[in-house]
C-alpha cells in the first residue's frame, strides 16, 4: 500500500471533522473505525518527521543568511526569504506538522499500541514526538503541551516547562528503550516497509534518542548554564558510540512521498500546507560563499573544498564561469539572470533520491566540540571539531586528499592551543547546511557579529554576518534587532486560540518576533 493512500485513509477515518483546521481538538469520529494497525500508522509518522525536518530547514536556511533570492522586496508570501514581515503570512507549515501530522497520528498510535502491548511502537513514537516538540518549541517558543488535544483552544505551556518535560521524557525513554519489551520485541516487529529508517532496529533508535537528548541539553550553552557543558558532552559522546545516521530514504518517482523534499521534483503536500524548496530561484549569500567558504573571486578558488560539492558554478552570457552570490535581500542586478548563479541541485543533499537525515554524525561531533570547549577541554574540542568537519566532507563526497589538506592547514582548522568558539560554530554553520539547527545556533549566540559586538569568550562568533537588506521598516528599524522566533500559525491560532495569543501579547504583534527564546541572550 502506498504511503499516500495510508495517509488519506487515516485522515479520512480518524481525523477529519467539520472543522478540519481545529487540529488541536480530539476530532475523532465516534462512528469511525475503532483501530488502525500500528504498522500502518508508523510509516505516516516517519514520513511527516522527515517533512518536518525539511520544513524547519527550508525556513532556517534563509533566516540564517545562508541562501537568499533574486528579489529585494520588503514584503511577500515568504517573509523569511524577504523582509521579515511575518504577520502578512497566512500559514507556517511547522505548526501544523507538529500538532496535526506528527502529533495527532502519534496520539492515536500510542493508544492502539498500548491496547496491544506493542512497546517497541510506543517507544519509537514517543521519541519522534519528543523530536517534534523540540523542533517546534525552538521555532515558536511557548506552545500547547499539557492541554494539547483537550480542546481547540488549549492553554500554552511556557518554554521553560516544555524544556523540563523534554528532559524528563528523554530520561524515561532511555529506560523504556533498555527494557526487554523493546530490546527483545516479539509482539509486532517492524520491517523496512514500516520503518524506512532502521527497519525496526531499536538499538539504533536508542542512539538517536541520546542525540536528541544532547541537542536538548545543548540549549544550556552558552547563556543558561555553561556548568552543564559536561552533561552535554557526555550525551553527545554516548550517542556517537555505535552511531548510524537516521536517514529517511526515498525511492524516486512522481508521487509525494517518493522524492526527497530537497530534490528538483519536490512536490508540496498540498499547496496550502507546505513550501516547495524553490532552489531554482535561490541564490547563495555573500556570507556563505565568501565569509564561510573562503571564496576568492579574483582567482575563482575557495579555501573550503566543500563549495563545489554544495553547488555548481555556471557561466554568464559572456561565458565567464565563477561563483555568483548576493547580500541577503539585496536583489540581483537588472541585467543579470538567475541562470548565471550557482546550481544548488548539484549536491548529494538535493537530488530526488537524497535522504532526509534527522540528526547527523557531524552535528553530534560539533555539539561535543562546543560542549568540550565550554567544559575547558580544548584538546577534546579540537578532536571533535576535526571529526565533525571530516564527517560532513565525507557526506558530500569530498576527496580524501582534499579533506586532509583542509584539516592539515592550521590557518583554517586550529589545534587545541588556539581553538576558539568561533572556529567551532563557523564549522557547524557549514555542516548544518539545509538542516534545522543552523538558525537555532545563530540565535543561541545572539547573532554575534562585528556590528553588534556581542562576544563569547572575548570572541566574535560570526564575523561578517549582516542582516538582510530591505527589511520591513515598520518592524525592523533598529539596526541590531534580529528575528528570534516565528509568529504563531495565523490560519489556526488566530482563528481558534486568539485569547491565548492575546494573553501572551503575541497576537498580531511584531514585537513578539523579537522576543528571544529562553536559551538565547535576553538583550
Amino acid at each position: 500500500m502506498k504511503l499516500t493512500r495510508i495517509v488519506w485513509i487515516l485522515l479520512a477515518l480518524l481525523f477529519i471533522s467539520p472543522g478540519c483546521d481545529e487540529f488541536l481538538g480530539e476530532n475523532r469520529d465516534p462512528d469511525g473505525v475503532d483501530q488502525v494497525p500500528v504498522d500502518e500508522i508508523m510509516p505516516v509518522i516517519l514520513f511527516y518527521t522527515a517533512l518536518e525536518n525539511y520544513d524547519h530547514g527550508e525556513y532556517g536556511t534563509y533566516l540564517a543568511q545562508c541562501l537568499t533570492t533574486s528579489g529585494r522586496s520588503q514584503t511577500g508570501a515568504h517573509a523569511y526569504r524577504s523582509g521579515w514581515e511575518f504577520l502578512g503570512m497566512n500559514r507556517h507549515p511547522q505548526w501544523r506538522r507538529h500538532f496535526y501530522d506528527v502529533g495527532t497520528n502519534a496520539k492515536e498510535l500510542l493508544r492502539f499500541a498500548e491496547e496491544e502491548n506493542s512497546v517497541n511502537y510506543t517507544a519509537l513514537t514517543r521519541l519522534l514526538r519528543l523530536l517534534s516538540v523540540q523542533q517546534t518549541t525552538d521555532f515558536f517558543g511557548d506552545m500547547p503541551l499539557t492541554e494539547a488535544y483537550m480542546s481547540s483552544s488549549p492553554r500554552y505551556d511556557t518554554q521553560e516547562s516544555i524544556y523540563e518535560w523534554m528532559k524528563k521524557e528523554a530520561d524515561e525513554l532511555l529506560v523504556l528503550f533498555g527494557s526487554p519489551e523493546v530490546t527483545q520485541v516479539s509482539n509486532r516487529p517492524m520491517g523496512r516497509d514500516v520503518d524506512r529508517v532502521f527497519a525496526g532496529d531499536m538499538a539504533k533508535w536508542k542512539q538517536v534518542l541520546l542525540a536528541v537528548k544532547a541537542r536538548i541539553l545543548l540549549r544550556d550553552l552558552p547563556n543558561l548554564n555553561t556548568g552543564n557543558a559536561g552533561q552535554v558532552l557526555a550525551a553527545a559522546e554516548a550517542a556517537l558510540a555505535g552511531w548510524t545516521d537516521p536517514r529517511y530514504k526515498f525511492d524516486g518517482g512522481s508521487s509525494v512521498e517518493k522524492n526527497c523534499m530537497w530534490g528538483k521534483n519536490n512536490k508540496p503536500v498540498n499547496s496550502w500546507e507546505s513550501r516547495s524548496n524553490d532552489l531554482l530561484a535561490a541564490i547563495p549569500t555573500t556570507f556563505l560563499v565568501e565569509t564561510m567558504m573562503g571564496y576568492h573571486p579574483a582567482t575563482n578558488t575557495s579555501d573550503d573544498p566543500r563549495l563545489p560539492y554544495l553547488m555548481k558554478q555556471r557561466p554568464d552570457d559572456k561565458g565567464v564561469t565563477v561563483y555568483r552570490y548576493l547580500e541577503s535581500n539585496s536583489g540581483m542586478p537588472s541585467t543579470a539572470k538567475i541562470e548565471w548563479y550557482p546550481d544548488l541541485y548539484e549536491s548529494v543533499l538535493t537530488t530526488d533520491t537524497s535522504t532526509i537525515t534527522f540528526i547527523t554524525r557531524e552535528e553530534l561531533h560539533l555539539i561535543a566540540a562546543e560542549a568540550a570547549f565550554w567544559a575547558g577541554d580544548k584538546s577534546k574540542a579540537a578532536n571533535h571539531l576535526l571529526e565533525g568537519i571530516s564527517s560532513h566532507m565525507n557526506r558530500l563526497g569530498v576527496s580524501q586528499d582534499e579533506i586532509e589538506a583542509y584539516l592539515g592547514n592550521p590557518d583554517l582548522v586550529p589545534g587545541s592551543s588556539n581553538i576558539t568558539i568561533s572556529h567551532i560554530m563557523k564549522e557547524k554553520y557549514k555542516a548544518m547546511y539545509l538542516q534545522p539547527e543552523q538558525w537555532n545556533d545563530l540565535r543561541r549566540y545572539g547573532y554575534s557579529n562585528d556590528l553588534n559586538n556581542r562576544k563569547y569568550d572575548n570572541t566574535i562568533v560570526y564575523p561578517g554576518l549582516r542582516r538582510p537588506h530591505n527589511l520591513y521598516t515598520a518592524y525592523w528599524a533598529e539596526e541590531n534587532q534580529w528575528i528570534q522566533r516565528l509568529n504563531y500559525d495565523p490560519e489556526t491560532e488566530e482563528k481558534y486560540n486568539r485569547e491565548e495569543l492575546i494573553r501572551l501579547n503575541a497576537f498580531r504583534n511584531p514585537e513578539w518576533l523579537k522576543k528571544p527564546m529562553i536559551w538565547a541572550p535576553q538583550n
